[in-house]
């Protein structure tokens, strides 16, 4: 038979059943945001173990700014790679980081613009930015000015600040063969209140 419960009842077992519904991800963010990277690391593992994406970004960040562990670049770009693959727009940009940067020890203009056009074709501000220069500069690909201005545009009406110079550049100067713009120049300049 069907019980009806007291909704002061019902009140107490939310309230008692909420904390245990946070998990190991959050949890482990938790751990990370008190600086214990072990406990986090601990938390994460499992899940990364099960392709989490959000659980393998986390531990290549740890591994990336060796946080609770040692500096491994080549362990944070494959945590990175394979939570790219899974879906994390976040990972893949952190690869055309890492694969732009020397530092890091794995130089590839190619991977890069590879990384960054996949976060990029996902809506991600800075990828679609960065992606915009590889075009602008011939970084990685031929240099076409037609797609740095596409990708600086897109990454402009998201509000990056850095896209938004870029384009007033662009049409204060006449770059890329098209001509000066002082209008287009004036719009994008309003954005960032000049």
């Amino acid at each position: 038979m069907f019980r009806r419960h007291s909704p002061l009842f019902l009140f107490l077992l939310l309230c008692w059943a909420a904390p245990a519904a946070a998990g190991p991800l959050e949890d482990g963010y938790a751990a990370w945001e008190r600086k214990d990277y072990e406990t986090a690391r601990r938390l994460w593992e499992p899940l990364a173990a099960k392709n989490d994406p959000d659980a393998l970004f986390n531990l290549g960040l740890l591994y990336k700014n060796g946080q609770g562990v040692a500096k491994d670049y080549k362990k944070a770009m494959a945590y990175f790679k394979q939570a790219a693959l899974y879906g994390s727009v976040d990972a893949a940009y952190n690869l055309g980081v890492m694969y732009l940067g020397r530092e890091y020890g794995y130089p590839s203009k190619k991977d890069a613009l590879y990384w960054w056009q996949q976060a990029a074709e996902a809506g991600h501000p800075e990828s679609r930015y960065n992606l915009g220069v590889m075009y602008a500069y011939g970084m990685g690909t031929k240099a076409d000015g037609k797609q740095a201005i596409e990708w600086w545009t897109r990454a402009a009406r998201q509000g990056n600040r850095n896209a938004i110079e870029a384009l007033i550049r662009v049409y204060e100067e006449g770059l890329f063969g098209i001509p000066k713009d002082p209008d287009k120049a004036a719009k994008w300049k309003r954005l960032l209140g000049k």
